[in-house]
Parts: C-alpha cells; sequence; structure tokens
C-alpha cells in the first residue's frame, strides 16, 4: 500500500517535471590486474586499439588503455608485484560481435590462445540472445554476443 502525499506522488517519488538527465554512455572502465601486457594482449584479441603500457614516474603505477570505438579499457598495473588486483568485484564486460559467426571465430581464437572458455556459444533465454562466455587472464568473465 503506497501513502499518498497530497500531490498525488509516493514519498520520495520524482515528480514529472524533475531534471532528467540524458542517457549516460560508458565513457570508460577500469581493471585493476598483476600484468598488463597479457591482459592488454588479450583485449586486444578483442579489437581494441592499445596504448603503449607506461608507468607514472611518481606513483609506479603501470596503466594501459584501450579503446573500443570511443569507449575507454583501462587496465592498471599496482606496483609491488602479486597482490590480489581484481578482487572479484567485476560481474562481465559485454561485447556484441555483430554476427553469430564472430562470436563462434572469437570464442574459438581465444580458447586456442589458451584461454578459458566457461560457455561455448549458445543459444540462451526466450528470444534465443547467441553468446559465449570467455575469462581473461585475471578471471574477468566476458559475454561475447551478437
Amino acid at each position: 500500500m503506497s501513502r499518498d502525499t497530497g500531490t498525488g506522488r509516493r514519498p520520495g517519488a520524482a515528480s514529472s517535471d524533475a531534471f532528467h538527465p540524458t542517457v549516460a554512455q560508458i565513457e570508460h572502465i577500469a581493471l585493476a590486474t598483476n600484468d598488463v601486457e597479457c591482459l592488454c594482449d588479450f583485449y586486444q584479441q578483442l579489437g581494441a586499439t592499445a596504448s603503449p603500457p607506461s608507468t607514472d614516474p611518481d606513483t609506479g603505477l603501470r596503466k594501459c588503455v584501450l579503446d573500443f570505438c570511443g569507449v575507454r579499457l583501462e587496465l592498471f598495473e599496482r606496483p609491488g608485484g602479486r597482490e590480489s588486483a581484481a578482487g572479484g568485484a567485476l560481474m562481465h564486460l559485454g561485447f556484441a560481435l555483430g554476427s553469430a559467426d564472430a562470436v563462434d571465430e572469437l570464442s574459438h581464437a581465444i580458447a586456442t590462445a589458451g584461454h578459458r572458455v566457461l560457455e561455448p556459444p549458445h543459444r540462451t533465454g526466450e528470444l534465443g540472445r547467441y553468446e559465449s562466455v570467455v575469462l581473461d587472464p585475471d578471471g574477468n568473465r566476458i559475454k561475447l554476443t551478437v
């Protein structure tokens, strides 16, 4: 049962004349890693253009930026080696490839390169979406879809 506030709205509900921002676009995603070069190589298989890895002279933080048609994936390697970088917070990254054949081909190429394919290409859900799920070298889930 919702409580009326005398304005016809529930408490906390936005008014119809409230500011509505434009839809946000993903500008970048940042991932922590223990091996910038390895992760950079993996994401280049997905078609990214990569900047050369660099190191911040003040912090020692290593970084590589990959561009996917205007959306940047920033990879950061902490100084000091093999501490847990990723932390398991990422659910997955999704990449639309445009066709079922492209999903098949890239899934195969990733497996051939020695990376784990969790879910081979398959149809899923009521709408029959075609996808596969692979793991990057740090264990992040990557969903490849049409």
